[in-house]
């Protein structure tokens, strides 16, 4: 009787002093012991542990500092203000229903140089204010978000890459935001934008996607100097889609290698300027928009340039058509020789979606030509450019060669020409 006594004393003792031992071994009773403003350095190491950072501290771990957790809860939440998360790689699963990896909510936080491997939305942003998240890698495990944003205002979100999500970044009730100079492959939208004004998309990489961006519902953005390539692994892919968008920009991007290059519907009061439209199935769709600017723009080896009905208004004027006529009486840059496109197979594949088979069939456009749309239907550019924007840059380049390294070079030519020609005799 006596042995069991000591028994289960010794298991009382360990069970109190294992919890001592597990408590302050507690990753989260660190952090709760961190004053505000201090920084807190974790060792390399895999944390098994969610934890929560609810004051303005600094996390940061050292090389191979990894959080590998499977939970209904976040790995990481963020919340208050002021919070600095840094150098950490999160190694998620699956297989539960939690919300997502790291969740962000509050203002001014800073987020950088994190991996995260997941089957979940990796970053979960709720009424997030003036936070900066940037150097960040995100590998998808299944179809969800890479960084989601709901009524999440003034962010800014710059060098990421997202691979295999289903929307790289998923923008809603959010505005204001700022995407620079991120790479999304392999998802369903790079960039997915829905209700919200007033973002900056610029000099992102968007490609081998179902549709590089998808912009719904906006107001007043912005959309310049990325690239919108290889977006054609589904039936209805774009480079960019616009739909619903207003008084917005979209100019010097490069649109290539996509089914459709750029999808515009009901739209208005857009500037679509300077873009390179090059190689892709159809350059650009215009359907039911009004007001909208088309100029600069370049539509180079495209199966079909642009394709556009249901719109009023529209102007479209100084682009560059290869398959235009082109003819400049009085050297101005510009063809006196309007280019129009007509809409008669758009409308004829609507009508019996099967005809898409015979799209640029021989007998199609001769038929396009006999039965040619009302005029008010075509597309007409009226001052169509003589040269493409490709064709003045490499203008440029060329000029900036050192006129005496041209010049020894032909005289190098003529004297090898004759050297040899005398020698030949």
């Amino acid at each position: 009787m006596k042995w069991l006594v000591n028994v289960l004393f010794f298991v009382v003792l360990l069970g109190i002093f294992g919890e001592g031992v597990s408590a302050e071994n507690s990753l989260q009773l660190r952090i709760n012991a961190i004053p505000e403003g201090g920084t807190l350095r974790l060792e390399a190491g895999v944390y098994e542990e969610a934890i929560q950072l609810k004051k303005p501290i600094v996390l940061e771990g050292e090389m191979g500092t990894i959080f590998k957790f499977c939970s209904t809860e976040p790995i990481i939440t963020i919340s208050g203000k002021n919070v600095t998360l840094r150098n950490i790689k999160i190694v998620g699963c699956s297989n539960q229903e939690s919300l997502a990896e790291i969740v962000v909510m509050g203002t001014n936080h800073l987020l950088e140089d994190l991996t995260i491997n997941t089957g979940k939305i990796a970053i979960k942003l709720e009424d997030v204010e003036d936070t900066h998240i940037r150097k960040v890698g995100i590998t998808g495990l299944s179809n969800e978000n890479g960084i989601d944003l709901w009524q999440s205002n003034r962010n800014a979100f710059e060098n990421i890459e997202i691979n295999g999500v289903q929307d790289g970044f998923y923008l809603e009730n959010s505005d204001n935001n700022i995407l620079f100079g991120n790479t999304i492959r392999d998802s369903r939208y790079g960039i997915h934008v829905m209700f919200s004004n007033k973002i900056t998309v610029k000099e992102n990489v968007s490609e081998h996607n179902f549709t590089g961006a998808m912009i719904m519902a906006s107001n007043q953005s912005i959309i310049e100097e990325n690239k919108f390539t290889e977006n054609n692994k589904n039936v209805n892919a774009q480079g960019i889609l616009l739909y619903d968008v207003h008084n917005s920009e979209v100019s010097k991007n490069h649109i290539s290698n996509n089914r459709v290059g750029m999808f515009i519907e009901g739209s208005s009061g857009n500037k679509i300027k300077n873009n390179e439209f090059i190689a892709n199935f159809i350059g650009t769709q215009l359907l039911k928009n009004k007001g909208n600017v088309i100029e600069g723009n370049s539509y180079i080896s495209n199966v079909t340039e642009i394709q556009a009905k249901q719109g009023t208004d529209n102007y479209i004027y100084r682009n560059f058509w290869d398959a235009a006529m082109k003819l400049d009486m009085d050297g101005d840059g510009k063809s006196n020789l309007p280019y129009q496109a007509d809409p008669y197979f758009l409308n004829l594949t609507k009508e019996t979606p099967a005809y898409q088979l015979f799209f640029q069939h021989p007998g199609m456009v001769l038929l396009q030509k006999v039965l040619k749309s009302p005029t008010e239907m075509l597309v007409t550019d009226e001052e169509p450019l003589m040269n493409h924007q490709i064709e003045n840059n490499d203008q440029q380049k060329q000029g900036n060669y050192p006129a005496w390294f041209m010049s020894l070079f032909m005289i190098s030519s003529s004297l090898a020409l004759i050297f040899f020609g005398r020698r030949r005799r």
